[in-house]
């Protein structure tokens, strides 16, 4: 099992992740009939997250909680609860807390190396396209993912309409901050194998 939220826990988090091993997961007949038209590959990825987003919650004493589908495709969770799914070719993970301690809460994990250079002047800034011009190719892989990653978790955390132009990423050792406009968020991230996964939350108050 890879263990990349134990990395990157919060106060009163709640994590859970799994690797896509074959092994059966199930889906409450709600949820089910979301993915029902979906294509085998899109069902098996919401599956996988679902069990991981049931697992975290019932780490916080919530088992069996059905978690539903908003307009915009992200998680409707159960009353008292913010979090965020994600899944990357053969894993998936959940991160949730109390929505009275949390306003927000983003996880997002990518395979290094599928944010290709083509794709770098829809996604980045002109100060982080310098940044990646400056790193060897290896870096550069791990980097673009990085931006990539914490890009949509911010993205998860604080809501609203994703444009990545308009988050603003600066890598830490195993951190980041980011900027959008007056707003700031501390994030942090893991890598194990080719897997990077970040994560950020919002504090209540």
């Amino acid at each position: 099992m890879i263990l990349l939220l134990s990395m990157l826990h919060g106060p009163e988090l709640s994590g859970a992740e799994m690797e896509d091993e074959g092994q059966p997961v199930r889906l409450f007949p709600e949820e089910e009939a979301l993915v029902q038209k979906s294509v085998p590959k899109r069902r098996r990825e919401f599956a996988l997250g679902r069990a991981c987003a049931r697992a975290a919650l019932a780490r916080l004493g919530r088992p069996d909680e059905t978690i539903g589908r908003g307009a915009n495709g992200a998680p409707l969770w159960p009353d008292g609860i913010v979090g965020s799914i994600t899944h990357a070719q053969g894993y998936a993970a959940c991160l949730v807390g109390p929505s009275r301690f949390y306003a927000g809460i983003g996880i997002d994990a990518e395979r290094i190396g599928r944010v290709g250079p083509d794709l770098w002047p829809r996604l980045f800034d002109p100060s982080e396209m310098d940044h990646l011009g400056s790193l060897d190719a290896a870096m550069q892989a791990v980097t673009a993912t990085l931006f990539f990653c914490a890009k949509e978790a911010c993205f998860k955390a604080w809501g609203g309409t994703l444009n990545f132009q308009e988050i603003h990423i600066t890598p830490g050792a195993g951190s980041f901050a980011a900027v959008r406009a007056s707003e700031r968020l501390q994030g942090r991230y893991a890598m194990v194998g080719d897997l990077l996964l970040t994560a950020t939350w919002r504090a209540r108050g």
